[in-house]
Protein backbone atom coordinates (compact mmCIF):
# COMPACT_ATOMS: atom_id res chain seq x y z
CA UNK A 1 0.00 0.00 0.00
CA UNK A 2 1.40 3.03 -1.31
CA UNK A 3 2.67 5.93 1.87
CA UNK A 4 0.04 8.30 1.12
CA UNK A 5 -2.85 5.83 1.07
CA UNK A 6 -1.62 4.35 4.41
CA UNK A 7 -1.78 7.74 5.95
CA UNK A 8 -5.30 8.34 4.25
CA UNK A 9 -6.35 5.09 5.62
CA UNK A 10 -4.88 5.40 9.33
CA UNK A 11 -6.27 9.39 9.54
CA UNK A 12 -9.74 7.29 8.69
CA UNK A 13 -9.41 4.73 11.57
CA UNK A 14 -8.26 7.33 13.98
CA UNK A 15 -11.63 9.25 13.14
CA UNK A 16 -13.87 6.39 13.44
CA UNK A 17 -12.52 5.39 17.02
CA UNK A 18 -12.86 9.38 18.41
CA UNK A 19 -16.90 9.31 16.55
CA UNK A 20 -17.37 6.01 18.32
CA UNK A 21 -15.98 6.89 21.60
CA UNK A 22 -18.58 10.23 21.50
CA UNK A 23 -20.91 7.86 20.87
CA UNK A 24 -20.75 5.93 23.26
CA UNK A 25 -20.17 8.66 25.99
CA UNK A 26 -22.75 10.37 24.70
CA UNK A 27 -25.51 7.21 25.57
CA UNK A 28 -24.29 6.90 28.57
CA UNK A 29 -24.87 10.03 29.96
CA UNK A 30 -28.49 9.38 28.65
CA UNK A 31 -28.94 6.49 30.24
CA UNK A 32 -27.81 8.62 33.56
CA UNK A 33 -29.80 11.77 32.89
CA UNK A 34 -33.71 12.28 34.35
CA UNK A 35 -35.12 13.57 31.43
CA UNK A 36 -38.16 15.09 33.32
CA UNK A 37 -35.29 17.81 34.56
CA UNK A 38 -34.59 19.16 31.20
CA UNK A 39 -35.59 22.81 30.37
CA UNK A 40 -37.95 22.98 27.34
CA UNK A 41 -37.16 24.99 24.52
CA UNK A 42 -39.09 28.60 24.73
CA UNK A 43 -40.84 30.44 21.87
CA UNK A 44 -39.60 33.71 20.91
CA UNK A 45 -42.73 35.58 22.82
CA UNK A 46 -44.46 38.51 20.64
CA UNK A 47 -45.55 41.47 22.50
CA UNK A 48 -49.47 41.65 22.99
CA UNK A 49 -51.24 44.80 21.79
CA UNK A 50 -51.76 45.56 25.49
CA UNK A 51 -48.47 45.44 26.23
CA UNK A 52 -47.28 47.26 23.51
CA UNK A 53 -49.83 49.99 24.60
CA UNK A 54 -48.44 49.89 27.87
CA UNK A 55 -45.00 50.34 26.75
CA UNK A 56 -45.75 53.43 25.05
CA UNK A 57 -47.88 55.17 28.27
CA UNK A 58 -44.58 54.01 30.50
CA UNK A 59 -42.27 56.00 27.61
CA UNK A 60 -44.45 58.92 27.23
CA UNK A 61 -46.64 60.18 30.61
CA UNK A 62 -48.50 62.82 31.35
CA UNK A 63 -45.81 65.50 31.91
CA UNK A 64 -48.13 67.30 34.27
CA UNK A 65 -50.19 66.34 37.11
CA UNK A 66 -53.73 65.07 37.22
CA UNK A 67 -55.94 66.53 39.31
CA UNK A 68 -59.30 65.19 40.69
CA UNK A 69 -62.24 66.92 39.26
CA UNK A 70 -66.18 66.19 39.64
CA UNK A 71 -64.82 62.55 40.18
CA UNK A 72 -62.30 61.79 37.27
CA UNK A 73 -58.86 63.15 36.44
CA UNK A 74 -57.65 66.07 34.47
CA UNK A 75 -54.04 66.46 33.13
CA UNK A 76 -52.78 70.19 33.97
CA UNK A 77 -49.45 71.62 33.03
CA UNK A 78 -47.84 74.47 34.77
CA UNK A 79 -44.64 75.93 34.65
CA UNK A 80 -42.17 78.86 35.10
CA UNK A 81 -43.38 81.73 37.62
CA UNK A 82 -44.59 85.02 38.01
CA UNK A 83 -47.94 86.50 37.91
CA UNK A 84 -50.43 87.09 36.36
CA UNK A 85 -50.87 83.15 35.72
CA UNK A 86 -51.40 82.42 31.69
CA UNK A 87 -54.05 79.84 30.85
CA UNK A 88 -54.29 78.08 27.35
CA UNK A 89 -57.09 76.47 26.03
CA UNK A 90 -56.48 74.56 22.82
CA UNK A 91 -59.01 74.53 20.14
CA UNK A 92 -61.16 71.28 18.97
CA UNK A 93 -59.19 68.12 18.35
CA UNK A 94 -56.49 69.21 20.08
CA UNK A 95 -54.79 68.96 23.41
CA UNK A 96 -51.94 70.48 25.50
CA UNK A 97 -49.04 69.49 23.41
CA UNK A 98 -50.26 72.06 20.81
CA UNK A 99 -48.84 74.47 23.00
CA UNK A 100 -45.42 73.19 23.61
CA UNK A 101 -43.41 75.97 21.67
CA UNK A 102 -45.16 78.84 23.07
CA UNK A 103 -45.26 77.36 26.56
CA UNK A 104 -41.65 76.71 26.90
CA UNK A 105 -41.61 80.83 25.47
CA UNK A 106 -43.79 82.41 27.86
CA UNK A 107 -42.36 80.01 31.09
CA UNK A 108 -39.35 82.19 30.99
CA UNK A 109 -41.49 85.30 32.47
CA UNK A 110 -44.28 84.26 33.81
CA UNK A 111 -46.27 80.86 35.38
CA UNK A 112 -48.35 79.39 32.56
CA UNK A 113 -50.34 76.07 32.57
CA UNK A 114 -52.44 73.90 29.78
CA UNK A 115 -54.53 71.48 30.48
CA UNK A 116 -56.73 68.81 28.60
CA UNK A 117 -59.88 68.78 28.22
CA UNK A 118 -62.35 65.57 28.94
CA UNK A 119 -61.23 62.98 27.32
CA UNK A 120 -57.97 64.13 25.80
CA UNK A 121 -54.70 63.20 25.80
CA UNK A 122 -54.54 62.35 29.25
CA UNK A 123 -57.53 63.64 31.01
CA UNK A 124 -60.28 60.65 31.53
CA UNK A 125 -63.11 60.49 29.30
CA UNK A 126 -66.57 61.86 30.76
CA UNK A 127 -70.17 60.62 29.15
CA UNK A 128 -72.25 62.80 27.43
CA UNK A 129 -71.69 66.18 25.15
CA UNK A 130 -69.52 69.10 25.29
CA UNK A 131 -70.95 72.13 26.35
CA UNK A 132 -69.34 75.73 26.82
CA UNK A 133 -70.70 75.44 30.42
CA UNK A 134 -69.33 72.37 31.21
CA UNK A 135 -65.75 73.21 29.84
CA UNK A 136 -65.79 76.10 31.54
CA UNK A 137 -66.81 75.02 34.97
CA UNK A 138 -64.37 72.21 34.81
CA UNK A 139 -61.70 74.46 34.29
CA UNK A 140 -62.84 76.47 36.74
CA UNK A 141 -62.25 73.62 39.34
CA UNK A 142 -59.31 72.67 38.16
CA UNK A 143 -57.72 75.86 38.39
CA UNK A 144 -59.24 75.77 41.79
CA UNK A 145 -58.08 72.42 43.25
CA UNK A 146 -54.72 72.63 41.87
CA UNK A 147 -54.13 75.67 43.71
CA UNK A 148 -53.13 77.87 40.09
CA UNK A 149 -55.02 81.39 41.49
CA UNK A 150 -56.72 84.67 39.55
CA UNK A 151 -55.89 86.34 37.86
CA UNK A 152 -55.19 84.57 34.60
CA UNK A 153 -54.05 85.70 31.39
CA UNK A 154 -56.39 83.61 29.26
CA UNK A 155 -55.00 82.16 25.86
CA UNK A 156 -57.40 80.34 23.05
CA UNK A 157 -57.08 78.77 19.75
CA UNK A 158 -59.58 78.17 17.63
CA UNK A 159 -62.47 76.91 19.28
CA UNK A 160 -60.64 77.14 22.60
CA UNK A 161 -61.44 81.19 21.79
CA UNK A 162 -64.83 80.48 22.39
CA UNK A 163 -64.41 79.07 25.43
CA UNK A 164 -62.32 81.47 26.97
CA UNK A 165 -64.60 84.69 26.08
CA UNK A 166 -67.28 82.53 27.63
CA UNK A 167 -64.40 81.90 30.44
CA UNK A 168 -64.47 85.59 31.12
CA UNK A 169 -68.06 86.28 30.81
CA UNK A 170 -68.69 83.74 33.58
CA UNK A 171 -65.93 84.41 35.71
CA UNK A 172 -64.90 88.13 34.98
CA UNK A 173 -63.50 88.85 38.12
CA UNK A 174 -60.83 86.12 37.36
CA UNK A 175 -59.67 87.71 34.30
CA UNK A 176 -56.89 90.26 33.69
CA UNK A 177 -56.87 89.77 30.11
CA UNK A 178 -56.72 87.78 26.81
CA UNK A 179 -55.12 86.80 23.76
CA UNK A 180 -56.84 84.78 21.08
CA UNK A 181 -55.33 82.82 18.56
CA UNK A 182 -57.45 82.61 15.46
CA UNK A 183 -60.58 82.52 17.37
CA UNK A 184 -63.62 81.06 16.17
CA UNK A 185 -67.03 82.60 16.75
CA UNK A 186 -69.94 81.30 18.17
CA UNK A 187 -71.53 83.90 15.20
CA UNK A 188 -69.76 82.30 12.60
CA UNK A 189 -72.70 80.02 11.08
CA UNK A 190 -75.60 82.24 11.38
CA UNK A 191 -73.55 85.20 9.86
CA UNK A 192 -72.14 82.74 7.08
CA UNK A 193 -75.62 82.09 6.17
CA UNK A 194 -77.86 78.64 5.59
CA UNK A 195 -76.33 77.09 2.47
CA UNK A 196 -72.70 77.30 4.81
CA UNK A 197 -73.78 75.87 7.60
CA UNK A 198 -75.87 72.45 6.13
CA UNK A 199 -72.70 72.00 4.52
CA UNK A 200 -70.69 72.42 7.39
CA UNK A 201 -72.92 69.93 9.15
CA UNK A 202 -72.77 67.44 6.63
CA UNK A 203 -68.89 67.83 7.00
CA UNK A 204 -68.95 67.81 10.69
CA UNK A 205 -70.64 64.01 9.92
CA UNK A 206 -68.69 62.87 7.75
CA UNK A 207 -65.70 63.57 10.21
CA UNK A 208 -66.48 62.11 13.22
CA UNK A 209 -67.47 59.16 11.47
CA UNK A 210 -63.83 59.17 10.41
CA UNK A 211 -62.49 60.15 14.10
CA UNK A 212 -64.57 57.14 15.67
CA UNK A 213 -63.32 54.61 12.47
CA UNK A 214 -59.46 55.72 13.66
CA UNK A 215 -60.73 55.00 17.21
CA UNK A 216 -61.11 51.61 15.95
CA UNK A 217 -58.26 51.08 14.78
CA UNK A 218 -56.07 52.19 17.97
CA UNK A 219 -58.30 50.32 20.06
CA UNK A 220 -57.48 46.99 17.71
CA UNK A 221 -53.68 48.13 18.09
CA UNK A 222 -53.16 48.86 14.19
CA UNK A 223 -51.52 52.26 15.12
CA UNK A 224 -49.58 50.57 17.63
CA UNK A 225 -47.69 48.53 15.65
CA UNK A 226 -46.82 50.69 13.32
CA UNK A 227 -47.16 54.75 14.08
CA UNK A 228 -45.76 55.87 10.65
CA UNK A 229 -49.71 55.75 9.90
CA UNK A 230 -50.26 58.46 12.38
CA UNK A 231 -47.74 60.94 11.27
CA UNK A 232 -49.92 63.58 9.22
CA UNK A 233 -51.89 63.75 12.50
CA UNK A 234 -49.03 65.30 14.16
CA UNK A 235 -47.30 68.12 13.55
CA UNK A 236 -43.34 67.88 12.56
CA UNK A 237 -42.65 71.25 14.08
CA UNK A 238 -43.48 70.09 17.43
CA UNK A 239 -40.55 69.76 19.65
CA UNK A 240 -39.52 65.68 19.49
CA UNK A 241 -41.13 64.82 22.91
CA UNK A 242 -44.52 66.48 22.16
CA UNK A 243 -44.04 65.28 18.57
CA UNK A 244 -44.06 61.57 19.67
CA UNK A 245 -45.95 61.93 22.24
CA UNK A 246 -48.56 62.78 20.09
CA UNK A 247 -48.58 59.99 18.42
CA UNK A 248 -48.28 57.83 21.23
CA UNK A 249 -51.70 58.97 22.12
CA UNK A 250 -53.07 58.58 19.20
CA UNK A 251 -52.32 54.98 19.47
CA UNK A 252 -52.56 54.18 22.70
CA UNK A 253 -56.06 56.19 23.68
CA UNK A 254 -59.35 55.39 21.85
CA UNK A 255 -61.16 57.79 23.89
CA UNK A 256 -59.13 60.34 22.54
CA UNK A 257 -60.31 60.06 18.79
CA UNK A 258 -63.60 59.45 20.42
CA UNK A 259 -63.67 63.11 22.54
CA UNK A 260 -62.71 64.45 18.99
CA UNK A 261 -66.08 63.44 17.95
CA UNK A 262 -68.19 64.09 20.70
CA UNK A 263 -66.81 67.90 20.00
CA UNK A 264 -67.20 67.82 16.58
CA UNK A 265 -71.23 66.67 17.37
CA UNK A 266 -71.47 69.54 19.97
CA UNK A 267 -70.30 72.49 18.00
CA UNK A 268 -73.47 73.72 16.46
CA UNK A 269 -75.13 73.72 20.08
CA UNK A 270 -72.05 75.30 22.21
CA UNK A 271 -72.33 77.60 19.19
CA UNK A 272 -75.69 78.39 19.70
CA UNK A 273 -75.36 78.14 23.55
CA UNK A 274 -72.92 80.76 23.87
CA UNK A 275 -74.56 82.71 21.60
CA UNK A 276 -77.54 83.01 23.30
CA UNK A 277 -75.14 84.87 26.38
CA UNK A 278 -75.07 87.72 23.50
CA UNK A 279 -71.37 88.37 24.43
CA UNK A 280 -70.42 91.70 23.27
CA UNK A 281 -67.77 92.58 26.30
CA UNK A 282 -65.00 91.29 28.09
CA UNK A 283 -64.43 94.02 29.70
CA UNK A 284 -61.82 96.77 29.65
CA UNK A 285 -59.24 94.53 30.23
CA UNK A 286 -55.63 94.30 27.68
CA UNK A 287 -56.85 92.11 24.58
CA UNK A 288 -55.09 91.13 21.53
CA UNK A 289 -56.50 89.02 18.68
CA UNK A 290 -54.65 87.40 16.33
CA UNK A 291 -55.90 85.94 12.95
CA UNK A 292 -54.05 83.63 10.34
CA UNK A 293 -53.03 85.00 7.05
CA UNK A 294 -53.85 81.76 5.03
CA UNK A 295 -57.01 80.87 3.63
CA UNK A 296 -59.42 78.29 5.79
CA UNK A 297 -60.48 76.35 3.44
CA UNK A 298 -63.90 76.36 4.99
CA UNK A 299 -66.26 75.14 1.58
CA UNK A 300 -65.22 73.59 -1.89
CA UNK A 301 -67.19 76.02 -3.31
CA UNK A 302 -64.71 79.02 -3.75
CA UNK A 303 -67.43 81.51 -3.58
CA UNK A 304 -69.00 80.18 -0.60
CA UNK A 305 -65.39 79.65 0.49
CA UNK A 306 -64.33 83.51 -0.09
CA UNK A 307 -67.61 84.67 1.82
CA UNK A 308 -66.60 82.48 4.88
CA UNK A 309 -63.06 83.40 5.49
CA UNK A 310 -64.66 87.08 4.62
CA UNK A 311 -66.67 86.27 7.54
CA UNK A 312 -64.29 84.36 9.97
CA UNK A 313 -61.74 87.97 9.21
CA UNK A 314 -64.63 90.20 10.11
CA UNK A 315 -65.85 88.63 13.58
CA UNK A 316 -62.42 88.07 14.48
CA UNK A 317 -61.92 91.92 14.39
CA UNK A 318 -65.13 92.63 16.20
CA UNK A 319 -63.93 90.31 18.75
CA UNK A 320 -61.00 92.73 19.30
CA UNK A 321 -63.01 95.76 19.60
CA UNK A 322 -64.80 93.96 22.86
CA UNK A 323 -62.48 95.50 24.98
CA UNK A 324 -61.41 98.94 24.70
CA UNK A 325 -57.81 97.96 24.94
CA UNK A 326 -58.36 95.40 22.33
CA UNK A 327 -55.84 95.13 19.57
CA UNK A 328 -55.63 93.59 16.32
CA UNK A 329 -53.28 91.34 14.26
CA UNK A 330 -52.89 89.27 11.27
CA UNK A 331 -50.15 86.74 11.12
CA UNK A 332 -49.74 86.98 7.60
CA UNK A 333 -47.28 83.87 6.47
CA UNK A 334 -49.25 81.41 9.33
CA UNK A 335 -52.04 78.66 8.83
CA UNK A 336 -54.62 78.33 11.60
CA UNK A 337 -52.06 76.89 13.57
CA UNK A 338 -50.26 80.27 14.37
CA UNK A 339 -48.97 79.39 17.44
CA UNK A 340 -46.75 76.32 15.71
CA UNK A 341 -45.91 78.11 13.25
CA UNK A 342 -45.50 81.82 14.72
CA UNK A 343 -44.77 80.88 18.15
CA UNK A 344 -42.55 83.68 18.83
CA UNK A 345 -45.34 85.76 17.60
CA UNK A 346 -47.80 85.11 19.95
CA UNK A 347 -45.25 84.88 22.77
CA UNK A 348 -44.45 88.66 22.00
CA UNK A 349 -48.89 89.23 22.04
CA UNK A 350 -48.68 87.79 25.85
CA UNK A 351 -45.82 88.96 27.00
CA UNK A 352 -47.73 92.66 26.04
CA UNK A 353 -50.94 91.67 27.93
CA UNK A 354 -49.27 90.39 30.64
CA UNK A 355 -46.90 93.52 31.16
CA UNK A 356 -49.98 95.22 30.46
CA UNK A 357 -51.75 93.64 33.56
CA UNK A 358 -48.70 94.38 35.63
Amino acid sequence: MPEDVREMHGNHLALMIVLCLVHLLLVAGCTSVDRSTALPITPKLVPTTEELMQQLRVQYPAPGELVEVDGTRMHLRCEGTGSPTVVMEAGSGDCSLSWALVQQNVSAFSRVCTYDRQGYAWSDPVPGPLTASNVTGRLHTLLSRANVSPPYVLVGHSLGGVYVCYYAHRYPGEVAGMVLVDPGSEWQMIRTGDNFAREQKVAIGMKTSLLRGMGKEAANGTFVKNLSLLQNYCNPKLPSYEYHAFQALWATEPSFWEACAVEGESGFSIWEEVSRENITSIGNIPLIVISSGQDMGFSADPEENRHANAVFRTLQKEMAAESPQGKYFIATDSSHYIQIDEPDLVTGAIRSVVNATR
